[in-house]
């Protein structure tokens, strides 16, 4: 048994955490959905649930998907498509969706579930994309024009080519876009060249070396090339960039020496633009230039006799020197070779061939290219591949490299260290008010504060939009708490944008290398649980991931995984807890309770279970089937003697918000046949935290004829000025003070009721459960009371029998 659970657990993460979840019944209308997919579609979770795809696909009607789900599904066991959608800000993203039908034992379809993976990068420009092709005009302007950029997909197949890339090849960017490389192919090297290359990039590693192509109209022209893949997070290449300097004129330059070795070529070379150079062995193990010509060399002023006269010298240090002068012999032993130097700020790409005479070398024939707008265009490549564009912070790339590099020393020295997973409180708030420009600057912002929250020796990444994480290395658990304490303190100060305080906190969860994980996976996941974890006890504050919270979280993923099959499975039942009138003490009302039997797990109390259906909207379709079966079984109560009973729902916040409650209300009474006169809602106070949703739902409800309960009256934040703004016809006294009659808690009942009669509004106590409790409540005159004094919550049938003795 538990070898199932743990594996139905690690079922439901790999599905939470690697794909947009979303489940629909039969009708299309969406009943669950994943944070990832809320976080794709930038619709929350109340937004979704209750309405169809069509809010993301405007060409969606749930006619034309279940005739192409019928179709498909006649053929396949799942429904596989490339789906456009928009977001809720408008911006189109693309998904892979792979729809499978859930059945009951008949074969009857009762709900479909989707995954869906994002392929927004495959298929158009995504954020990334759009930031490479962003720095590629640095790039470009960097370069002056003499590099070609030009971009594929993992297939080779062309997405972008800069202006340089079209003017070599003679293509436009509209004939490059769509075809491989093979439209520019010379046939000058052989297979075995293209393979080594798609080898090297395919493993992730950057590939350098020349290429000679041929353009549209036949001319061939030779390429210094860079090619840098991008790898996703199963480093796995999903585009390449590549960067190509013309060394056409070079190659020529070699050419024409190897013509004219032999010949006063001095003439010929001059006016190349690279920098020629010839030199031969002298006395002692020294070197004799020969020649050195071109406009390179003739722009820094470089002629043979301030060689020869190690003018230039002092341009290099010692070991620069020397290890140019080692080059130099290398090649006058016979051996070619090539090097790069920094010369006057300038890179040089050197390349050294010995010319052979009797197989003895007599001379060395040298180019020198400047290539400082290649090298400057690499780095900004690697850099957009390696840190973050926005804030210049390390990428998750790079920090995993880090904490992997942590773990393997860490092993070796018995070392500990430290994962903070940092996410930001209300950031959404802040960029949905204030606008993305402000937020883009308060994520700079923040990546600087918390570098100067860390040491030297940390490492500072952002994950992406408001997530950041940091490395403690060398860090036991008492310097970790410093810090964290140092970055809620530090964070809750105000930033001053465009002289605007912006405030914003920070929610902290933290893991321990050896204690909480072996590995960057799971360092990176518990110390995400207790982020979590803070973020569901109020947030702005740190939390250390521990055994008890694995457990509570494991508890939590099997009951949210047994939840989603309960309804299925027939596992709810309905209680009634009996309400009387405390002056003639006649039963009045029934409040509905609901119970979980698990086949396995027993009675599952609402406490366990309840937050959890809020949690993942599972509450929505609980909340109509307890609606649905209390107003039919009331309805039976009515029909079999008890005409007058009036019946009491919970409903909770996640549901008032619901798009369609209102509707469900009224359809669920019409279908049942109970009038809207017999049926009152318990609304807690943290319903009414939203006035104006609050104020429309209730004011539809009492335009219908239901009755409006503030359930637990008394132990929240409630405004008082709600009393007379809401239509509110009962208060229902938190039981937290009926079972501590202190003389505090029975000045707050005594206040509670008087308001209650000042406004005309009825009041009600819960967990009376002594006659003491019964006397002052009389005392006082309150209307009606509920408790085990009383009746226990009852099942339906047992409630019929109480009201025959009654």
């Amino acid at each position: 048994m538990l070898t199932g659970i743990k594996d139905m657990t690690s079922i439901s993460l790999l599905l939470e955490e690697k794909f947009c979840l979303s489940i629909t019944d039969p009708n299309g209308t969406i009943i669950y959905v994943n944070q990832l997919f809320c976080d794709l579609s930038q619709y929350n979770q109340e937004e979704l649930i209750g309405n169809d795809y069509g809010l993301l696909n405007p060409e969606y009607t749930n006619e034309k998907f279940r005739l192409e789900l019928e179709m498909e599904l006649s053929k396949n066991k799942l429904w596989q498509r490339q789906i456009k959608c928009f977001a809720k800000d408008g911006s189109p993203y693309w998904v892979q969706a792979t729809i499978v039908p859930i059945l009951d034992e008949n074969e009857a379809v009762i709900q479909f579930i989707s995954l869906d993976i994002d392929v927004t990068a495959k298929v158009i420009s995504n954020k990334s994309y759009e930031q490479t092709l962003e720095r590629l005009v640095t790039i470009e302007n960097a370069l002056d024009q003499s590099s070609a950029i030009v971009i594929t997909n993992p297939q080779g197949v062309i997405s972008y080519a800069n202006d340089t890339f079209c003017a070599l090849s003679k293509y436009t960017a509209e004939e490059l876009i769509g075809q491989t490389h093979r439209i520019i192919n010379s046939g000058f090297h052989p297979k075995s060249f293209f393979k080594e290359l798609w080898k090297t990039i395919g493993n992730g590693e950057i590939w350098k070396g020349e290429i000679k192509n041929r353009a549209k109209d036949g001319k061939e022209y030779w390429v210094n090339t860079t090619i840098v893949p991008f790898l996703d997070g199963d480093r796995k290449p999903y585009q390449y960039i590549g960067i190509r300097t013309d060394i056409t004129a070079r190659k020529e330059a070699e050419h024409a020496l190897e013509l004219a070795l032999k010949n006063d070529f001095q003439q010929t070379v001059k006016n190349l633009q690279n920098a020629i150079f010839k030199y031969t062995a002298g006395p002692d193990d020294s070197i004799t230039f020969t020649l050195i010509e071109g406009k390179a060399a003739e722009k820094f002023g470089i002629t043979i006799e301030n060689v020869a006269s190690n003018q230039l010298k002092h341009i290099f240090s010692e070991d620069e020197f020397i290890q140019i002068g080692g080059y130099l012999k290398t090649a006058l032993r016979g051996e070619a070779t090539q090097f790069e130097v920094l010369f006057l700020n300038q890179t040089f790409l050197v390349y050294l061939s010995p010319i052979f005479e009797n197989d003895r070398v007599i001379e060395v024939v040298g180019t020198a290219t400047d290539i400082s707008g290649h090298k400057e265009a690499e780095k900004l490549v690697e850099h957009m591949a390696y840190y973050d564009h926005l804030t210049g912070l390390p990428n998750r790339r790079v920090f995993q490299k880090k904490v992997n590099e942590v773990i393997e020393h860490s092993d070796e020295r018995d070392d500990t260290f430290a994962i903070m997973f940092i996410d930001l409180d209300r950031f959404k708030n802040i960029n949905d008010s204030m606008g993305h420009s402000i937020g883009d600057q308060l994520l700079v912002l923040v990546g600087e504060r918390l570098r100067h929250c860390v040491r030297k020796e940390d490492i500072v990444a952002r994950l992406g939009g408001d997530e950041y994480v940091i490395l403690l290395p060398h860090a036991p658990a008492s310097l970790t708490e410093t810090v964290a304490t140092r970055i809620v303190e530090e964070m809750s100060k105000p930033f001053i944008i465009h002289n605007h305080e912006v405030f914003v906190s920070s929610s902290i969860g933290i893991s321990l290398f050896p204690e909480n994980g072996n590995d960057y996976d799971t360092l990176m996941t518990n110390a995400d649980s207790a982020m979590y974890l803070v973020k569901d006890n109020g947030k702005n504050n740190f939390q250390f991931f521990t055994e008890e919270l694995h457990r509570d979280m494991m508890e939590k993923t099997m009951i949210e995984l047994e939840l989603r099959q309960a309804l299925r499975k027939n596992q709810f039942e309905l209680y009634y807890q009996p309400l009387f009138n405390l002056e003639s003490g006649t039963l009045t009302g029934l409040e509905a309770l609901i119970r979980w039997q698990h086949p396995t797990m027993g009675t599952v109390a609402p406490t366990r279970f309840i937050p959890i259906a809020e949690e993942t909207g599972l509450i929505v379709p609980i909340g109509q089937w307890v609606l649905e079966t209390a107003c039919t079984q009331m309805k039976k109560l009515h029909r079999v003697g008890f005409p007058h009973l009036k019946l009491t729902i919970n409903v909770s916040h996640t549901e008032c918000k619901h798009a369609f409650f209102v509707e469900q209300l009224k359809e669920t009474l019409k279908k049942t046949g109970l009038q809207p006169e017999h049926l009152d809602l318990d609304l807690t106070e943290a319903t009414t935290s939203d006035k104006t949703n609050c104020e429309s739902i209730l004011s539809q409800l009492k335009d219908l004829g239901i009755g409006i309960n503030i359930d637990d009256f008394g132990a929240g934040y409630f405004s008082i000025n709600y009393l007379t703004t809401f239509p509110i016809s009962r208060l229902k006294i938190d039981q937290s003070f009926i079972q501590d009659l202190s003389v505090k808690n029975q000045t707050i009942i005594k206040t509670i009721i008087m308001l209650a009669k000042n406004l005309n509004l009825v009041v009600s106590a819960k967990g009376i459960e002594t006659a003491e409790q019964q006397q002052f409540l009389q005392e006082l005159q309150c209307d009606e009371v509920q408790g085990y004094l009383y009746s226990e919550p009852l099942p339906v049938e047992q409630i019929e029998v109480l009201l025959r003795k009654t």
